[in-house]
């Protein structure tokens, strides 16, 4: 009976949120600890299914969760009147196209980006800028976890709003109170998050985990996975204190030297590191040989092929 009651609800919030449907399954229970090495590389499709669809866009972020990616990523940004929307560039242009042409995230309101933007390549009642809140009921039923890319606009003194957005994927507080109904990405623990500022990324982190003062509903924000996000590992191994206090690191694959990965990785064997943005057979099976648990791929469906014929 509560599975019926999933499935209604999924199949009626996206007719209703966005006038088409999808194919949804039970919630996945979480897979990722921090307490150790991971068994199985989780495979994130960067900007969603993005070898498909238009990055960011509804399309990209369930054609990933349909061909089996098992995290999505988005990236986070805010608008003048502060919205946090989905869209990985300060402007416009290049995936969105508005009739005025190229304009600035951060300067414009939520109100245009949806009423006159469209991402290019997609029926008009598909391409719109999605808010994050939309993103995360979009995806709630799915068995598809989420990357939060927290690009660096969003500051220090902005991120408790953010996590308000986040909290209101359990309005009644059920999390806090021990009550898990599966439909909160089992209460944000299917949930990777790294925020470009690292003050910000700090911030969100001390509050979830109860190392300063907040509201104390900020603590069910700490069964998210953080990672923070650097170019190089070396730089997280000249300044483990700064960079490896949290869950894990992403980096930048091919930016890093295989002995500084492989000393990162025996050092701090617990830790979750997750390599960006893989797009060739190499570089997949570099990142296996060095035991990365996580592999963020532009090219998801090149990804699953090289799985099935290795």
């Amino acid at each position: 009976m509560f599975k019926s009651a999933i499935s209604s609800f999924c199949v009626t919030a996206l007719v209703g949120l966005f006038g088409f449907t999808f194919d949804c399954e039970e919630p996945q229970q979480a897979t990722l600890s921090s307490e150790a090495p991971l068994k199985k590389v989780f495979v994130v499709a960067h900007r969603g299914d993005e070898q498909v669809y238009p990055e960011n866009s509804m399309d990209a972020f369930l054609g990933g969760s349909k061909a089996g990616a098992d995290f999505v990523e988005m990236d986070v940004r805010r608008t003048r009147d502060g919205s946090f929307v989905i869209h990985h560039d300060e402007n416009t242009g290049r995936s969105v196209h508005c009739p005025q042409g190229e304009v600035a995230i951060a300067t414009t309101t939520f109100s245009y980006l949806r009423n006159e933007c469209r991402y290019l390549n997609l029926p008009v009642d598909r391409g719109m800028v999605l808010t994050l809140a939309e993103t995360l009921s979009l995806m709630r039923w799915t068995r598809t976890g989420l990357v939060l890319d927290v690009k660096p606009v969003i500051k220090e003194h902005e991120i408790l709003e953010f996590a308000e957005e986040l909290l209101r994927l359990d309005p009644q507080g059920h999390c806090a109170r021990g009550i898990d109904l599966g439909g909160t990405f089992n209460c944000f623990s299917n949930l990777i998050i790294y925020v470009n500022d690292l003050n910000a990324h700090n911030k969100l982190w001390r509050v979830a985990k109860g190392l300063q003062p907040a509201d104390p509903r900020f603590r069910v924000l700490s069964a998210m996975k953080y990672l923070k996000i650097t170019y190089e590992a070396k730089t997280a191994l000249a300044a483990p204190e700064a960079w490896l206090d949290n869950d894990g690191l992403a980096f930048n694959l091919m930016a890093s030297s295989v002995e500084d990965i492989q000393r990162m990785r025996a050092l701090y064997p617990h830790k979750i590191f997750a390599v960006w943005t893989l797009s060739q057979a190499s570089e997949f099976a570099l990142a296996k040989s060095l035991n990365m648990d996580g592999i963020i791929t532009s090219l998801l469906h090149d990804y699953i092929k090289y799985e099935k014929t290795k």
